[in-house]
C-alpha cells in the first residue's frame, strides 16, 4: 500500500512540475501585468549621505530601474522632494528616458548654485517615480546628500570663551578653495565647529550644528551665530554663539566668544 501512496505522490509531483515547465513563458508576463515596463527605484533608503563635490559636480546620480531592457520608448516620471525650502536642489530631468539594452538610469539631482550648500547641513531627500507606470511597491526612494570638504591645517588658534569663562588653545584647519574653516574640538571631543567666513563683507557665519554633550539629557547640545571678522596680520573672529537644546525648547542665550588665529 505504501508503495502505491509513494507512486502515486511522485507521478502527481512529475504532472506539477510539467505544468510549471510548459507555463514559465507566462509567469513574467503575469507579474508584469501584461507586458508593462514598471519602473522603481533601485532602493528605498540609503543610510549614509551621499557626498556632494567638485569631481561629481554636487550631483547625486540615483539609480532607476525598469522591468524591460530591449524594449523602447521607456521613461520615468519622477518627483523630488527636500528638507531645502530654497530651490538649492532640482531635478536636472523629470522626465527620465532609458536608453536602448538598458535596465537602469539615473535620476539627477544637482545643485543649482555649489556655492550655496551649507557645510554643516544634511539635506534630505525624497525621490518618487509616478505615473501609469511606476511600480506599486518600489517608487519612493529616501537618502541625503551633504557637501564634502577636504581641510588642510590653518594652525593653532586662541579660544577666549565668555561661556565657559575660560581660555583654551584650538586646532584650526581651512577647507581648500573655500573661506570655510573647522576648529577642532572647539567646546569638546568629537565636535569640530564649521565657521563660514567672508571677508569681503568682514563676516562669519557659525551654522547651526552640534556643539558638545549635555550627561544629564543625553542630548547633544547645538550651536549657532555670527559675528564679524577682522584680519590685521591675524584673524580674529569676534562671534556671539547660542546654545541651545531645540528637544526642550530650551536656551542659554547667546555668548560672546573671540577665536584668534595664529
Amino acid at each position: 500500500m505504501k508503495l502505491i501512496q509513494t507512486r502515486i505522490i511522485i507521478y502527481v509531483t512529475l504532472f506539477m512540475m510539467a505544468i510549471v515547465a510548459c507555463d514559465q513563458d507566462n509567469v513574467k508576463t503575469k507579474i508584469d501585468a501584461n507586458g508593462v515596463d514598471y519602473v522603481a527605484v533601485a532602493v528605498t533608503a540609503v543610510d549614509e549621505p551621499y557626498k556632494l563635490n567638485a569631481d561629481n559636480t554636487y550631483t547625486i546620480s540615483f539609480p532607476i530601474h525598469r522591468t524591460y531592457k530591449n524594449v523602447s520608448g521607456t521613461t520615468a516620471e519622477l518627483t523630488l522632494e527636500s528638507n531645502d525650502d530654497t530651490g538649492l536642489f532640482i531635478l536636472e530631468d523629470e522626465s527620465l528616458t532609458f536608453e536602448a539594452g538598458s535596465a537602469v538610469a539615473y535620476a539627477k539631482i544637482k545643485a543649482t548654485n555649489p556655492s550655496a550648500i551649507d557645510p554643516a547641513m544634511t539635506y534630505s531627500f525624497e525621490l518618487k517615480v509616478v505615473g501609469d507606470n511606476a511600480s506599486l511597491l518600489f517608487n519612493t526612494a529616501a537618502f541625503s546628500g551633504q557637501l564634502e570638504l577636504s581641510f588642510e591645517s590653518a594652525g593653532t588658534a586662541t579660544m577666549v570663551s565668555s561661556f565657559y569663562d575660560d581660555t583654551w588653545s584650538v586646532e584650526m584647519f581651512k577647507a581648500e578653495g573655500l573661506d570655510i574653516y573647522k576648529a577642532q574640538a572647539l567646546y569638546e571631543e568629537g565636535y569640530d565647529i564649521l565657521l563660514i567666513v567672508d571677508e569681503g563683507l568682514g563676516t562669519v557665519s557659525i551654522p547651526e550644528q552640534k556643539g558638545w554633550f549635555h550627561g544629564g539629557v543625553e542630548l547633544p547640545v547645538r550651536i549657532g551665530g555670527s559675528g564679524t571678522v577682522v584680519n590685521n596680520g591675524q584673524m580674529i573672529f569676534t562671534m556671539q554663539i547660542e546654545h541651545y537644546l531645540p528637544e526642550y525648547d530650551h536656551t542659554w542665550g547667546f555668548w560672546d566668544e573671540e577665536l584668534t588665529m595664529p
